[in-house]
């Protein structure tokens, strides 16, 4: 993950909760002393919010940790993408023909390659009991120029973060051609204390490179909340 998608990613969570609670960006300004202007570049994405102000959002619109924990994920995918474009700078550099190894995207990467998220079971919110075991599906066109082929739904972030939502490091995405909806199955589970978690995942290859690093294809999610008893 690049961080300009990392800021776009947690812009738009801290936005969707503050419309969440019915709070006008003006307002938010006044009752956190940060200026409009500010609030409306970091939930836009053009700004990266400072972790005073993400802890804000938190405690003012009632997510816990919530953010706190996906902004720590996000900077973790960040810096793994970081790690990853390295180890293929240093691997190409080894190769006699360098620019066949495709660089920090997968060799088969074409710019005109799009994937389109058109339906999900477990919508955003929903209540789950803690440690509780769940399904979820995502329903993704290809909505590209490009045909998949052995392509995966792959984790962001680093495990380890308070409230973390268990997960397969990645699963199958099912091969398809230009227009095709495929499905992916997962199976997570809650974590153990109450509150809203969040886990990302993105398309790559089977060594983890992005097929969409830039804005135009943001990551799916799933978001719970997980509450002691239903």
């Amino acid at each position: 993950m690049r961080p300009a998608q990392a800021r776009f990613v947690i812009g738009c969570r801290m936005r969707e909760l503050r419309e969440a609670s019915g709070v006008p960006l003006t307002k938010a300004a006044t009752l956190s002393g940060w200026d409009k202007g500010h609030l409306s570049r970091v939930e836009r994405g053009h700004t990266k919010p400072s972790r005073e102000l993400i802890e804000w959002y938190d405690d003012s619109f009632g997510a816990g940790s919530a953010l706190v924990n996906q902004s720590m994920e996000l900077d973790a995918a960040v810096r793994a993408g970081k790690d990853m474009s390295m180890r293929d700078v240093r691997r190409r550099d080894s190769l006699p023909h360098p620019t066949l190894l495709g660089g920090s995207v997968p060799a088969d990467h074409h710019p005109e390659d799009r994937a389109e998220l058109v339906g999900e079971t477990v919508p955003d919110g929903t209540r789950v009991c803690r440690d509780e075991e769940f399904e979820k599906t995502w329903q993704i066109r290809n909505s590209g120029e490009s045909s998949w082929r052995d392509r995966w739904l792959t984790r962001q972030g680093a495990a380890g973060t308070p409230g973390w939502l268990r997960s397969p490091l990645r699963a199958r995405l099912p091969d398809g051609v230009p227009g095709e909806v495929v499905t992916v199955r997962m199976k997570l589970q809650a974590p153990s204390q109450a509150g809203a978690s969040t886990a990302y995942f993105k398309v790559t290859d089977e060594a983890g490179r992005l097929y969409y690093p830039g804005l135009e294809s943001p990551p799916v999610y799933c978001t719970i909340f997980t509450v002691y008893e239903l």
